[in-house]
């Protein structure tokens, strides 16, 4: 019992930094078990990834993507997650098991990069948990574990992509706004330019702060200004016109204070460095102005087939999905408003910044990834106020009034009850998250998807012959099974419907069968001067157009099917 007592003393006297080592174990054993038990990779991006980072640690900066011949990446490449891919490299550094098979070394760099989210994952939680101990939110730990019970926030968090390095840099960048640390925003804002193409959102988040800041003192101000002309002629303006154009002096003042441009100008630089120290300037420029605007602004999803990620969720499956962070978040709006005039900068600032992620959530879902932990972030700040409001000591007495004897047993049995039921309701919402997520691991294409086929046309092809594939998606697996040969496109079909868009219309009628069987040979020969064609079997349409083509079949297994396409004799 001694020994019991003493270790529960340490805990008490030293849980201020045990609790961070409680988190990030936790946070790493759930991700052991959601990301490396099972044998998949939930998004083949994750192969591409893996495949850039197996290149720089074997010395190759990549200049240029000839692999995707049909894309814009053949002449405007750059390798916009470049920071992303240096950070996998010392993951792939760890020890290999001994007697590994050939094919079974080509799958150990995804092992790898898988424990790397593994990582990256739990470091998320963990960033959470100190910026909430930083604004110094009561029960910190509640607040950071219910980011379990969100199965999408988990999905995203467990893809081999950048997006779960990005989360962690804006949560970075939220303090350094806060304290007004100009120097690290500054090199923040520089690394996350290397890191990941989602890099505009920091420029963002500090335009939300000086916007906040700007809200708050008109909110403050606002009887004031009512009742001042600012040099105005009522005469010469109605009520309505005469408040608005007050409003908009007042906040124009508020919004450039010499902080606020401080801090605006040292994440502008920090970017302009970010794009201008590359090795890939001066095609960065070129290149994010694509990005920027024809995908992550604008999107063709309502013209070609887009990743899922790009689509919106439907309103009411965004709130039940995620319906464990909505009620809090709904009740901490309501409280806000309530008493909004003793809001303060910083809750204006994770107001404004959760509603912002929320309606870009509502654009495309890949962005729930930033809603969940700011929206949880908001609501532990107004939690805390909450709690503050909350006369303790009064309820402490009452319920010692009602559990004095036994005329008060039902009040014990009722309250007994609420702390079981939500008990098992937070357990099972976690166990059923992880669930969720770990099966949509598990349903996905096997790591080793593709993997024969593409060793096949390793071994029988000829260097940079062009293969013509079924599907856009499977790029990733056959450019990291097989970097000899070329394929036609991948990543986001929006790189080859804009690169030319009538090649666009001619693959898209080829993949989906709308083609004459006669004609697809010399099709695929002249128009992508491909010389193979990998069929995966899952796209139907495709291999009943092919089985009608009496092409010259090469390579068949379960997955797929290799087909080579015989030279066309010119006409004489």
């Amino acid at each position: 019992m001694r020994g019991l007592r003493t270790v529960y003393s340490y805990i008490i006297k030293n849980w201020s930094w045990l609790s961070y080592w409680v988190v990030f174990s936790f946070s790493f054993i759930i991700f052991l078990y959601i990301i490396l038990v099972p044998p998949g990779i939930i998004c083949p991006d994750g192969f591409y990834h893996t495949k850039m980072a197996l290149m720089l640690k074997e010395g190759k900066i990549i200049q240029d993507f000839p692999w995707m011949q049909s894309t814009i990446f053949k002449n405007l490449y750059i390798d916009h997650h470049f920071g992303y891919h240096w950070l996998l490299v010392p993951f792939l550094y760890l020890p290999t098991p001994n007697n590994l098979d050939a094919l079974s070394a080509e799958i150990d760099p995804l092992i790898k990069a898988k424990l790397a989210i593994v990582f990256f994952a739990s470091l998320v939680f963990l960033i959470i948990y100190w910026f909430l101990r930083s604004l110094k939110t009561k029960q910190p730990l509640f607040w950071t574990l219910l980011g379990f019970l969100v199965a999408p926030f988990l999905i995203r968090l467990s893809l081999v992509r950048a997006p779960v390095i990005s989360v962690s840099i804006l949560i970075l960048g939220y303090y350094f706004i806060l304290k007004k640390k100009y120097l690290l925003l500054l090199l923040l804002s520089f690394l996350y330019v290397w890191i990941y193409g989602a890099w505009p959102l920091i420029l963002l988040v500090t335009f939300i702060y000086c916007f906040a800041g700007a809200m708050k003192k008109l909110t403050d101000q606002w009887p004031a200004i009512k009742s001042k002309s600012y040099d105005i002629e009522p005469k010469t303006l109605n009520t309505k016109k005469h408040y608005v154009l007050c409003a908009i002096r007042s906040m124009f003042k508020s919004f450039f204070t010499r902080n606020n441009i401080k801090l605006l100008l040292a994440c502008i630089l920090g970017l302009a460095a970010g794009l201008i120290i590359n090795p890939y300037f001066p095609k960065t420029i070129s290149f994010y102005w694509f990005y920027i605007i024809k995908i992550a602004i604008f999107n063709y999803q309502n013209i070609i087939g887009v990743g899922a990620e790009w689509y919106p969720y439907p309103l009411d499956s965004l709130v039940l999905f995620n319906l464990p962070v909505f009620i809090p978040f709904l009740i901490s709006i309501s409280w806000f408003f309530v008493f909004i005039k003793k809001q303060k900068k910083t809750g204006w600032f994770l107001f404004l910044l959760s509603i912002f992620f929320f309606f870009y959530t509502l654009k495309s879902r890949r962005n729930i990834e930033y809603f969940i932990p700011t929206a949880i972030i908001f609501c532990g700040f107004i939690f805390t106020q909450i709690a503050k409001k909350i006369n303790w000591p009064k309820i402490k007495n009452q319920f010692k009034k009602y559990f004095q004897g036994p005329d008060n047993i039902f009040y014990f049995i009722i309250t007994l009850f609420f702390v079981v039921f939500f008990g098992y309701f937070s357990v099972d919402c976690i166990s059923h998250g992880i669930y969720e997520e770990r099966q949509s691991q598990i349903n996905n294409p096997s790591i080793s998807h593709l993997q024969r086929a593409s060793l096949w046309l390793k071994q029988n092809s000829q260097p940079q012959e062009i293969v013509f594939q079924s599907n856009w998606d499977i790029f990733p697996q056959l450019f990291y099974f097989n970097d000899k040969n070329y394929y036609i496109n991948g990543l986001d079909q929006t790189f080859m419907y804009e690169n030319d868009k009538d090649l666009y219309k001619i693959w898209l009628n080829l993949t989906s069968g709308k083609t004459d069987p006669n004609e697809v040979a010399k099709i695929i020969k002249e128009k992508f001067n491909a010389s193979y064609i990998l069929l995966d079997k899952n796209n139907k349409e495709f291999a009943n157009l092919l089985k009608r083509s009496k092409l010259e079949k090469t390579y068949e297994d379960n997955e797929s099917i290799i087909y080579r396409l015989a030279e066309i004799s010119p006409a004489i």
